[in-house]
């Protein structure tokens, strides 16, 4: 099984003041989806298994994924790899690969499909992300953000007109081609 997963929760409204988190993480999610949704329409099944998950609790210590990773819908013992996605909807446009167990190999081959091998900056692995309890479980994971500065992050001004949608293209792009590759390959 291949776990794709982004978490859907933000701050809320702390004191009444509301937070989107167009960038944090509603971003994450729409890769997810979009993934999801193309994998779908392409009519061909993966080698193995692809899981979408959508987390909530992030803000509470990744509630949400860990609560997956002691329940979870398949044994985590077939759990390949786990792809997690956050903040990718502003900055720069580089892609930043925090890895734990990662073969680089196999990220940068997903890379040189899509056109982006040059746009990859890799990083060991960061604690704090959803994929952190997979990586506790000894499951590969590579957690995907952009680079350079996200202003917005962690503020109401984190909105959806703050987007950069050519972010999320380039990386829904690379993750669908990441994806199919490890649920392709043994």
């Amino acid at each position: 099984t291949i776990v794709i997963g982004a978490h859907r929760d933000h701050f809320g409204r702390p004191a009444g003041l509301w937070f989107p988190g167009a960038d944090d993480n509603a971003s994450g999610t729409a890769i997810v989806l979009e993934v999801a949704r193309a994998l779908g329409k392409l009519g061909l099944r993966p080698q193995q298994s692809i899981l979408f998950l959508s987390f909530s609790g992030h803000e509470r210590d990744s509630l949400g994924s860990r609560l997956y990773t002691t329940k979870p819908v398949t044994p985590l013992g077939s759990t390949k790899a786990m792809i997690n996605i956050d903040h990718v909807g502003a900055g720069d446009g580089v892609l930043i690969l925090r890895v734990a167990e990662f073969k680089k190999s196999t990220l940068k081959e997903a890379g040189y499909v899509v056109g982006l091998v040059r746009k990859l900056d890799y990083y060991g692995f960061l604690p704090g992300g959803d994929d952190e309890p997979f990586k506790e479980a000894g499951i590969p994971t590579v957690s995907i953000a952009s680079g350079g500065a996200h202003p917005h992050m962690h503020q109401p001004t984190d909105t959806a007109d703050t987007i950069n949608p050519e972010n999320l293209r380039n990386i829904a792009r690379y993750v669908l081609a990441l994806t199919w590759q490890l649920a392709n390959t043994q």
